[in-house]
């Protein structure tokens, strides 16, 4: 049976498995967003100790 054939006579369970298909492969982006994320609140978090720093000091 052709995968043409297979969507055609089970197309819900063709999708499913397309979606699953997807999201591990895309899994290891979502981990590398996750991370940038983290990483981004850290660096706001850096900027502004610096920041109060500097008001401090003039």
């Amino acid at each position: 049976m052709s995968e043409e054939d297979y969507k055609k006579l089970h197309p819900v369970l063709s999708e499913v498995t397309k979606t699953y298909v997807d999201l591990y492969t895309n899994r290891p982006n979502e981990k590398n967003r996750e991370q940038l994320i983290k990483l981004e609140a850290l660096l706001h978090e850096k900027l502004e100790a610096i920041q109060k720093a500097k008001e401090k000091a003039d």
